[in-house]
């Protein structure tokens, strides 16, 4: 735990224990996701609570004052678990040597934090949370996130001269309309008839992401996850058999599984390639014997 004048830090989950957390409803709302993907994607992901309100047009008292209670609920889960501990039990989010303060408020549990010259708290993103939050814009849960790349390179950001590799705000408007529309083409070929979560069996359409795997072609079809599961299965914390058969990393602790509804064995509830499967369990495995 370092504790200096003006700064409070704690990094004491891990980066699946954040992955966990995300998918965990009872703890992060929309609003808090929302809260996140702010200071994620703030300079140095570092914000502060009035600027990232006037962003999600919403009073910054009421945005404290959810981020005072995910804190709570995080401060709980980590209670529970170090009794866990003390009784032998493998403690399962929280590491080890970096026990939370008596002193530390609900908010330190969701960020950390420094003092600004005006006296002003700034919010930190965790570096574990940062990481896991990273995992699940690369299991494309964030459709802009392909666009704001787009967008980097257009000219008109960098001013009249621009740089060697920019590009002309028409040229930019052109590939996010192909983007767009690729993106669109692999989640038609990815949908079926019933088209459902292939672990969980979720069937809302606007909440599925087709995520790829394998070697990936234009013309191959992802495979469908909700948000929660396209994470796992993008960061290679879950996989499947060549019979279908869900696997589980034993990165993920048994009541992460049991807040992810993961179940060992369980069988796929949709089709895919096995040969394309085969490249992405190697990772799996790897990333599993690397713990």
């Amino acid at each position: 735990m370092a504790r200096r004048k003006g700064q409070k830090c704690w990094e004491g989950i891990h980066r699946d224990g954040w992955l966990a957390l995300y998918g965990d409803t009872t703890v992060m709302t929309d609003l808090m996701m929302e809260i996140f993907a702010c200071l994620y994607h703030s300079p140095d992901r570092t914000d502060n609570a009035k600027h990232i309100a006037q962003i999600l047009n919403m009073e910054y008292r009421a945005l404290n004052a959810a981020v005072g209670w995910a804190g709570n609920k995080i401060k709980d889960i980590c209670e529970a678990e170090r009794k866990a501990d003390a009784a032998s039990q493998k403690s399962h989010i929280l590491v080890s040597g970096d026990e939370p303060q008596p002193d530390m408020s609900p908010w330190e549990y969701v960020f950390n934090g420094i003092e600004d010259e005006d006296g002003t708290y700034l919010w930190i993103m965790k570096e574990a949370a940062a990481d896991a939050f990273r995992e699940m814009e690369e299991a494309n849960l964030m459709a802009d996130v392909g666009i704001r790349d787009i967008l980097s390179r257009d000219i008109s950001s960098y001013g009249r001269e621009g740089s060697l590799f920019s590009q002309t705000p028409d040229q930019t408007i052109a590939l996010i309309r192909e983007w767009i529309e690729e993106r669109d083409r692999f989640t038609r070929k990815s949908l079926t008839e019933h088209a459902q979560c292939t672990v969980c069996g979720l069937s809302r359409l606007s909440l599925l992401c087709a995520v790829p795997y394998g070697e990936v072609e234009k013309r191959q079809k992802g495979l469908l996850f909700c948000p929660t599961h396209a994470a796992l299965f993008a960061s290679h914390l879950i996989s499947y058999s060549d019979r279908g058969k869900l696997l589980v990393s034993s990165r993920l602790s048994e009541d992460e599984k049991k807040i992810m509804g993961l179940e060992d064995g369980a069988k796929a509830r949709n089709p895919f390639s096995r040969r394309r499967m085969t490249l992405h369990r190697r990772i799996f495995n790897k990333e599993g014997k690397e713990k």
